[in-house]
């Protein structure tokens, strides 16, 4: 990625399947298109849309990111004004919610060869309202305001239960270069305001540490293999204690001090507030080994980059900036003006970066992680369908006029 790449393979509406004219979008306003649905490895899954009268005709498109040829026919969905919500439901599914309140038709699809399993009506709802779904790692969950969240099932149906506040604390995690969570946290109202509970996307099954007697589980942040919990005593005192994803200890050994969750769900890595003094920090794994500390203003923002841990800090309370430590040496590297939000991926040495939207352009970048050197930049005009997506180790836009696909390699 140090060199501005070049199209790989196109794949257009012919090349997927669908009828003349087609789009891979979900809106006519580029601003509020929304087609990727997710991918399971290098599967990848696309809303289209087929423009008709009275209304679009909308379809489940499933390309591969090796060589982007289509993994099955286009699958029809619903023909209106407005494209149903699609998402990954575990390793062989996806599931499409018609979007209506009243009448809501659902579809659940083979992720591997297209074939429509149901077809019929759901509680499930899209809106915000009962059973809403949300995307959370590569399963679909339905949540419920103070009562809990539920599993989806293969006729578009609620499983498993775990009461609770009915919010998943890990809904936006963003580009991360972790795997997808397998297990999932939420508020447990009637224990405390700052109460917790982990359990198991696929199955709901509830994962619980072994406390001692009085002592209650409080924010906790999840990483791949395992979670951070604060843990505070029947005295009141409150230590950061790490666990596997079975809830067994993977450290007897308790950092004093508190957890810091990023503001966009959770770190890539614990990081601990500690109680050694004034803006005091620090990063561990999530087995509990601490990889650096550092002392200024606590992070707001975090990023895991290859053996780069970044963390958006002030400068003088105003300016934001990305400082930059080698999780090898722990030693602090150079700090960076271009915002860390929009990253996409990298590829170790490169970072690829998006900031902008349709409304006043998007403009890709790619920035020497080192250094903090702009290397290339692309630029959309105003009102584009381009974007772009890390998609499992391919970088993948859409084209302009959203009629085509395309992977971004290396030139030459």
């Amino acid at each position: 990625m140090r060199a501005q790449p070049v199209p790989g393979w196109r794949s257009g509406f012919a090349e997927l399947g669908l009828p003349g004219q087609s789009r891979i979008a979900t809106q006519s306003d580029p601003f509020s298109s929304r087609p990727f649905v997710g991918n399971l490895g290098d599967r990848a899954y696309f809303v289209a849309g087929s423009p008709g009268a009275p209304d679009t005709q909308w379809w489940l498109v499933g390309i591969g990111m090796r060589d982007g040829r289509h993994l099955f026919a286009p699958v029809p969905l619903s023909s209106e004004a407005r494209a149903p919500a699609c998402f990954v439901n575990g390793p062989n599914a996806v599931l499409c919610l018609r979007h209506d309140v009243h009448d809501v038709t659902a579809w659940v699809i083979d992720a591997a060869t297209g074939r429509v399993s149901y077809a019929g009506p759901t509680d499930l709802r899209v809106d915000p309202a009962t059973l809403t779904v949300h995307q959370v790692g590569i399963y679909a969950v339905a949540e419920t305001e103070q009562q809990g969240v539920y599993g989806v099932g293969p006729h578009a149906e609620t499983t498993w239960f775990v009461p609770g506040r009915g919010s998943v604390d890990q809904k936006y995690l963003g580009n991360r270069d972790v795997a997808p969570l397998p297990i999932a946290s939420q508020t447990t109202p009637g224990r405390g305001s700052d109460a917790e509970e982990v359990f198991s996307l696929k199955d709901g099954a509830v994962i619980t540490p072994e406390l001692d007697a009085g002592a209650q589980q409080q924010q906790t942040a999840v990483y791949p293999g395992g979670f951070a919990a604060e843990i505070a005593d029947s005295e009141r005192s409150t230590r950061v204690q790490f666990f596997d994803d079975t809830a067994k200890r993977t450290s007897r050994h308790s950092i004093h001090g508190d957890l810091l969750m990023a503001k966009i769900g959770s770190p890539d890595l614990p990081i601990v507030r500690l109680l050694t003094g004034p803006d005091h920090w620090a990063v561990y794994t999530p087995d509990g080994g601490q990889l650096l500390e550092a002392t200024g203003d606590t992070p707001q923002y975090s990023r895991l980059v290859g053996n780069r841990f970044f963390v958006q800090v002030s400068v003088d309370g105003i300016k934001k900036r990305w400082q930059q430590y080698d999780l090898q040496t722990g030693a602090e590297g150079k700090a960076c003006d271009t915002d860390m939000i929009g990253y996409i991926g990298s590829d170790g040495a490169v970072g690829v970066l998006e900031d902008g939207n349709p409304n006043v352009g998007l403009v890709t970048t790619a920035m020497d992680l080192k250094t903090c050197d702009t290397l290339w930049t692309l630029k959309s005009a105003v009102g584009s369908f381009r974007a772009v997506w890390r998609i499992n180790t391919t970088l993948v836009q859409l084209s302009d006029d959203g009629t085509a696909l395309m992977s971004l390699v290396a030139p030459g």
